[in-house]
């Protein structure tokens, strides 16, 4: 019966459950922390960022950045972009994560990897944005020109996408190495 239960029905109180469940999730005293704290804003329709969880434990921004990036690790955390605002999906503490977000969650790692640091909430959020305009495929060939230029910001990532797209250039171009 449990395999029926969905995240996102109202019937589930997802602060009892994320405690009923704790030594099921392997997690540490920060991440319960900032998970329980993402579910209550998320709840309270209060915008999540980091500056936001930051003030409230008393954490540094960096230190909330790699909180966030070790949720997402574990597939507890997916941080996508929606109705205009950036949005902190926690549905995957129940193993109940569908297909939102994952795509996006695969730009930011990519983006994490390449910058070698954790990504701030604007970041991913205009990651995200470049990711629904241009698709995920563009982005990435836009991201591998600025590393090969040592250009690693996302401001200059989406200089290259306005760039390319002035230019017309279709991604079968992009693959060709046309510039």
């Amino acid at each position: 019966m449990a395999n029926t239960l969905a995240w996102d029905s109202p019937y589930i109180n997802h602060t009892a459950y994320i405690l009923d469940h704790l030594e099921d999730l392997g997690l540490e005293q920060n991440e319960i922390l900032v998970l329980l704290l993402i579910e209550f804003y998320n709840a309270q329709n209060i915008v999540v960022s980091d500056e936001l969880i930051s003030q409230k434990l008393k954490m540094s921004e960096e230190e909330v950045e790699e909180v966030f990036t070790s949720l997402s690790d574990k597939g507890f955390l997916s941080i996508m972009f929606k109705n205009g605002e950036v949005y902190f999906d926690i549905s995957g503490v129940m193993g109940a994560n569908g297909n939102g977000g994952k795509v996006s969650r695969s730009l930011i790692e990519e983006f994490e990897m390449e910058f070698k640091r954790a990504l701030s909430t604007y970041e991913m959020s205009r990651i995200i944005e470049l990711g629904d305009m241009y698709g995920e495929k563009r982005v990435l060939l836009a991201l591998d020109d600025a590393s090969v230029r040592e250009a690693r910001s996302v401001n200059y990532v989406e200089t290259i996408l306005v760039d390319w797209q002035n230019k017309n250039f279709t991604d079968e171009d992009l693959e060709e190495g046309k510039r």
